[in-house]
């Protein structure tokens, strides 16, 4: 017996009252239910998408259907923000300072400062 992914596609069903809220879960799995905004997510098999959409217009406590869009918008923001410089990429570019060299320059920083004080 193997695991087979179900593809499915998330609903905003919109609600004139939350009374009937319960029917909704023989149409697909309820996730979220606002009760303040009044509408329900809800999660529905891909393939039955069109036959579940008819059957809840029909449903006099429905007052309007969204089907969600994510599947569709291209999730890869790499390009999003133009001239963007990757920090994991510019780590790799910097140079490493050896501690010698790190120390000798805070050495020349310091004398200075301490005759000028005297």
């Amino acid at each position: 017996m193997t695991f087979e992914a179900v593809k499915r596609k998330s609903l905003v069903v919109w609600l004139y009252s939350l009374k009937q809220w319960k029917q909704l879960r023989k149409y697909g799995t309820v996730h979220y239910l606002s009760e303040r905004l009044k509408y329900a997510i809800m999660y529905v098999n891909d393939s039955q998408l069109d036959e579940t959409l008819s059957s809840l217009r029909k449903l006099n406590f429905v007052r309007e259907l969204e089907v969600s869009y994510r599947d569709d918008i291209d999730m890869t923001f790499k390009d999003a923000i133009k001239d963007r410089i990757d920090p994991d990429l510019k780590a790799e570019e910097e140079e490493e300072v050896s501690f010698d060299e790190f120390f000798k320059d805070l050495a020349q920083e310091i004398v200075p400062e301490a005759k000028d004080k005297k």
